[in-house]
Parts: structure tokens; C-alpha cells; sequence
């Protein structure tokens, strides 16, 4: 029998259809959000919320995959993908924006050089913003 380091990028958990977790959620690999998770996430990990998934959260992750819906604040070290059945409603910091065509992102997003960390003097970090407000007189655009 061989044994073989586990990869980062494989599934670990679930947390499936029908579970609702309402608190604090910390892991270190992958998760797969089919049910209800509130609160707040952390992880090194990735984040997977699949298409019956809902996530409403401040959530501090490497990576996140979304195919379902999320409300809240994001802050992804590494990179944010929004699929095309993936719903988005509120602020996303990421260094790296994925969304796909029919996707859905109504908030803002701030994609400074240094990932999700704060600016530190000098001009303010760029800012995106979508939705209704986007386009109209006073709203910040890229």
C-alpha cells in the first residue's frame, strides 16, 4: 500500500445540503458549502460554496470558488472566481477577480498590489464598484 501526502487543492470537507451552521468556521483545506454557513470563516484553504450553497459571512481565505450565493465582506489572499451561477452581494479584497459571463457581483472590489493587506500612506488602493450605483455621479470608477 502506498501512502500519499494530501493535496491542498483536494476535498476534504462538506458541509452538505439541508446544514445550516450559524458561528465562528475554521479549516485547513478544502470545503465544500452545500447547506447554510453564517458568521465567520477563516482558512489557509480554499472555499468551495457549490450551486445550492449560501454563505452570508466575514470570510478570510486563500481561495474561493463561488457557484452559489454569498453576502457578506471576502478577503481572499489569493484569488476570488465567480462563476456563472455564482451570486456576489457585498465587498470582495482580493489581488486576483475571476467572474464569469452571466455571473452576478453587486458591491465593490479592491484589488491593491499587496493582496488584501491595507494601503499604507500614499493613494488610496483602487476600487470597483457594481450595481445599480455604478456609473452614476460620485460613485468611484476604475
Amino acid at each position: 500500500m502506498k501512502l500519499r501526502k494530501d493535496s491542498a487543492d483536494e476535498l476534504q470537507s462538506l458541509l452538505g445540503e439541508g446544514v445550516e451552521l450559524v458561528g465562528e468556521l475554521a479549516f485547513s483545506h478544502v470545503l465544500l458549502v452545500e447547506g447554510v454557513v453564517k458568521g465567520k470563516l477563516r482558512s489557509e484553504g480554499c472555499l468551495m460554496i457549490g450551486a445550492k450553497g449560501r454563505v452570508e459571512a466575514e470570510v478570510d481565505i486563500k481561495r474561493v470558488s463561488i457557484n452559489g450565493e454569498f453576502r457578506g465582506v471576502l478577503r481572499a489572499s489569493e484569488r476570488v472566481e465567480i462563476n456563472k451561477a455564482g451570486r456576489v452581494y457585498g465587498d470582495i479584497y482580493t489581488p486576483c477577480l475571476i467572474i464569469e459571463a452571466g455571473a452576478v457581483f453587486e458591491g465593490r472590489c479592491n484589488m491593491s498590489e499587496r493582496g488584501t493587506s491595507k494601503a499604507e500612506g500614499g493613494s488610496p488602493p483602487k476600487t470597483a464598484e457594481t450595481g445599480p450605483e455604478a456609473g452614476r455621479p460620485g460613485a468611484k470608477q476604475m
